[in-house]
């Protein structure tokens, strides 16, 4: 996977992080990238059917846990879904990427400082580099 990908991984966890303080004990955010795992009777086809992206990799749920990235269960219940992609919701999933440590992160939601955004990147650019490195190549659909 090349630096946009890497960049794509950032800049979604980094957009993601207000919509999961009411999920956290500390009622900071989380640095999350969505993802879908086949389970719970879901097929990796019909995850497929469902969404609208044209590529996709894989990686063991398994794996991503053991290099050191937490997987959390999540799902939305949202009208305004389309049918496809609501019948997937239980099997949604987050892999949350390591929060840096930084004062400004408390009352920011969004992340809509250049400066902090700035530095949210360069601190989880790393590890979300070495999440990209656990999927397969990616599959056109």
């Amino acid at each position: 996977m090349g630096a946009g990908a890497v960049a794509t991984v950032v800049q979604a966890a980094i957009r993601n992080y207000g919509e999961y303080r009411s999920v956290t004990d500390d009622g900071l955010g989380l640095l999350a990238v969505s993802v879908f795992a086949a389970t719970k009777g879901v097929s990796e086809a019909q995850i497929l059917t469902a969404l609208p992206q044209r590529s996709y990799a894989t990686a063991p749920v398994g794996v991503v846990q053991g290099a050191g990235f937490d997987v959390v269960a999540t799902s939305m219940d949202d009208a305004e879904l389309d049918h496809a992609i609501s019948a997937i919701q239980p099997v949604h999933f987050d892999i949350v990427l390591p929060t840096p440590a930084d004062h400004r992160l408390v009352n920011t939601d969004p992340i809509d400082d250049e400066d902090l955004a700035e530095a949210v990147a360069s601190a989880i650019s790393a590890p979300a580099e070495r999440l990209l490195a656990l999927f397969g190549p990616r599959h056109r659909k």
